[in-house]
């Protein structure tokens, strides 16, 4: 009798430690709870003091300490850093591609993409000693970097990200936003966030 017992309040153990695993929320990884912090983030703007360009960054991106006319954003956890930076650079008074096949050959874009006054660069990331300098240079293993140049005046504009090549499927709110990035007349946009990693933009309601 007292076997039957110990076997029936066993299996009733059993049964509800199966139950309450099944009823805890599923463990997300870092890359998913990047992914869901990215989707619903409100993105801040930030106008550089010195050129007056204006980027914007995720609102659980922390700011780095800045220089005049350099700012820099990162996402931090054990297993991941996003960098979001912009800046700018002198015009050497090349054209376009002049300046932009200078450049891929420097930042070792290995893609390239040209539009009348801007051009965009990727590639694997390296670590360099200075924007100009090639000496010790060394490649950063899993990660890579996607910036837009865009020419006004004597100055090249710079917006970059460095990431990590495993969370490139869940960037594509941040690509896009380089990709559509302007240095002063950007759109006046809400963005409605959705599940969907690259939300829609509408514009503002008159006032």
């Amino acid at each position: 009798m007292r076997k039957v017992i110990f076997i029936f309040v066993a299996f009733i153990l059993i049964v509800v430690c199966i139950e309450w695993v099944d009823a805890c929320p599923e463990v997300k990884t870092d890359k998913e709870m990047f992914k869901r912090n990215l989707t619903y983030a409100d993105m801040y703007e930030y106008k550089d003091s010195t050129y007056d360009y204006v980027i914007r960054y995720p609102s659980f991106f922390s700011e780095q300490p800045n220089d005049a006319g350099h700012t820099r954003f990162c996402y931090n956890d054990p297993w991941a850093t996003v960098v979001l930076e912009g800046y700018t650079l002198r015009d050497q008074g090349k054209s376009i591609r002049e300046t932009k096949n200078s450049l891929a050959q420097l930042l070792h874009a290995t893609s390239e993409e040209m539009g009348d006054d801007y051009f965009i660069l990727s590639g694997p990331q390296y670590e360099q000693e200075g924007r100009r300098q090639r000496q010790n240079e060394s490649l950063i293993e899993g990660y890579s970097f996607y910036s837009k140049f865009i020419r006004n005046g004597k100055l090249w504009f710079v917006y970059t990200m460095v990431y990590p090549d495993k969370y490139h499927d869940v960037l594509t709110r941040l690509f896009k936003e380089i990709d559509e990035w302007q240095i002063w007349k950007r759109p006046r946009l809400k963005i409605k966030q959705a599940v969907d990693q690259t939300p829609k933009a509408v514009p503002e309601e008159p006032k």
